[in-house]
């Protein structure tokens, strides 16, 4: 997994996008939030695509809490 810091600019609410997203999603983009995450994904992207993708993610997410609760240092 690739995890990017990204910061919004508080005036204009612009936000810098990394070239690596920006090459792999293009410009025409979806975003579904809630309250404490979002998901983005390219428009022509199926849901279940979209699930499949997010479910490794949440794995990876489950592996990182796990090992941080072992001691193991994030990275």
């Amino acid at each position: 997994m690739v995890e990017f810091k990204v910061k919004v600019h508080p005036e204009q609410r612009l936000m810098y996008v990394p070239k690596e997203i920006y090459q792999t999603f293009g410009s025409n983009l979806k975003i579904i939030a809630n309250h404490f995450a979002a998901v983005f994904f390219r428009e022509d992207t199926s849901l279940a695509d979209v699930i499949r993708s997010v479910e490794i993610v949440l794995e990876d997410l489950k592996h990182r809490v796990s090992q941080s609760k072992e001691g193991v240092e994030k990275t």
